[in-house]
């Protein structure tokens, strides 16, 4: 994180210079000091001038002053050009950043480097000759300049350096800011998913039980007012308990910033009273329990859910059908989970599906490190069967 904040630092910092490739980009205050400069040395120039050729000269270093303007975009030809002219005008200024625009800008260093020796001639050899200067001073000026020009380049190539460093470090920051947003969305993809599994566990399957109630109540107009006020009473009791149970779901969704009562986690006897209250609702479902040892609660939550899915689709879609529940293992070896019905022939039903509930305890199963299957079986059923490991307890 520190290095990652330190890159970013960086990046706010220099990426206002260059652009994407690592290239400088054209600041009016640079181009304003350039001109400056080069104007000064031409004005001197000319304050000393005692002949028209130094005039001229003078000219000359104000015309390619102006030339240099437009280096941003043809500096490959350009720059050299202008040391070759230079050799007429013979001004520092121009040599000097000719020179290291050209090192900035080129990533071959060969031709930097063959820039550097242009650069070297133009600026020492029409001195030597035109200016008619012994050996000597021809020698000196010449090892003057070629050290001009070598600060130059070495400079130029270390702002280039540095400036593909930055943009290497720019990219690597959009990149990581791109990927971290990517990640947030596939995280509140996730837990809207995850949530939504919530709801469906947490509600479907008592908002089945009070259709499936209601249901018998609205198919049996003879039944006694005893047993209307019993089916009405489970009826209530059973809208109470998912609007509570809705009510603590959505209190977490809101995140008023207080932490949102906590229901109990299922147990393993809520497994069993899963089938108890289907009973009770009308469904003919025999409980075949083979389970002897006490079971883990990860392991209780997972079966809690995956009997619950296979009792809701039940009451939706195989209401006149016979079902069964089949509880299998211990531990050291596999909890095998079967809720099968006999499959319903010219069965319709009303009420909804939101085809997510068997992808839910799918995933639930194979987070748990099982597998499940749903499906016909042979025997004309409609079988939801899941292994799920069950580890010794340590």
């Amino acid at each position: 994180m520190r290095a990652g904040g330190s890159a970013r630092r960086i990046v706010r910092r220099y990426s206002c210079h260059v652009d994407v490739q690592g290239a400088p980009k054209r600041i009016r205050w640079q181009e304003v000091l350039l001109l400056a400069v080069v104007t000064a040395e031409a004005i001197a120039q000319a304050g000393l001038a005692t002949s028209s050729i130094e005039l001229w000269r003078a000219g000359l270093v104000l015309a390619l002053g102006a030339a240099l303007l437009p280096r941003h975009r043809h500096w490959r030809w350009l720059l050299p050009v202008l040391l070759v002219i230079n050799a007429a005008a013979m001004s520092l200024s121009v040599l000097i950043i000719v020179t290291y625009c050209y090192a900035t800008r080129s990533q071959n260093r060969l031709l930097t480097l063959l820039v550097a020796l242009l650069a070297v001639a133009s600026g020492s050899l029409p001195m030597a000759l035109w200016m008619g200067l012994g050996p000597f001073i021809g020698l000196t000026g010449l090892v003057v300049v070629t050290l001009i020009v070598a600060a130059s380049a070495a400079t130029g190539m270390y702002t280039s350096t540095r400036r593909a460093l930055l943009a290497q470090l720019q990219k690597r920051a959009e990149q990581a800011e791109s990927g971290r947003a990517v990640a947030e969305d596939q995280a509140r993809r996730a837990e809207r998913t995850r949530i939504a599994r919530e709801m469906h566990d947490i509600v479907a399957h008592k908002i089945s039980l009070v259709a499936l109630q209601a249901g018998a109540l609205e198919v049996n107009p003879t039944l006694d007012r005893e047993q209307v006020q019993q089916s009405a009473g489970l009826i209530r009791q059973t809208a109470t308990t998912a609007l509570s149970e809705l009510r603590e779901v959505l209190g977490v969704l809101r995140g008023d910033g207080e932490e949102a009562p906590l229901a109990p986690q299922p147990t393993w006897e809520d497994v069993r009273r899963l089938v108890t209250t289907s009973k009770d609702a009308g469904i003919a479902v025999d409980l075949f329990d083979f389970i002897d040892d006490p079971v883990p609660d990860p392991l209780a939550r997972t079966a809690y859910r995956v009997v619950q899915e296979g009792l809701t689709n039940i009451h939706k879609h195989a209401l006149h059908t016979k079902a069964r529940v089949a509880l299998i293992g211990e531990p050291g070896t596999e909890l095998v989970i079967e809720v099968s019905n006999v499959l319903p022939k010219g069965f319709t039903t009303d009420l909804p599906g939101a085809r997510m509930g068997l992808s839910g305890i799918e995933t639930r199963v194979t987070h748990a490190g099982g597998t499940i299957t749903s499906g016909p079986t042979d025997d004309g059923r409609f079988e939801v069967r899941a292994v799920i490991p069950w580890p010794t307890a340590t």
